[in-house]
């Protein structure tokens, strides 16, 4: 669980930050494993997918993104 919350947090867009790339990604997770705060067998599944997994990370968030509209625009008006 550990590393998928931070390769989210890390990949994705903020208000104050575009989201790392691949490389940028796997700089901060082999890191975090030479230091022995995360699962390499898990990071290296990870970035052996990276593609499929970002894209299955966005449309989730864009999913969510059009749910809450959904849910606040009415409440808002």
């Amino acid at each position: 669980m550990a590393v998928a919350d931070i390769f989210t947090a890390i990949t994705e867009d903020r208000p104050y930050r575009k989201g790392m790339t691949s490389g940028e990604a796997a700089a901060v997770l082999d890191s975090m494993v030479k230091s022995n705060a995360i699962c390499p067998y898990v990071v290296s599944i990870l970035m052996d997918n990276f593609d499929a997994v970002n894209e299955a990370r966005s449309a989730a968030q864009a999913q969510a993104s059009q749910l809450y509209n959904y849910i606040v625009k009415p409440v808002q008006a």
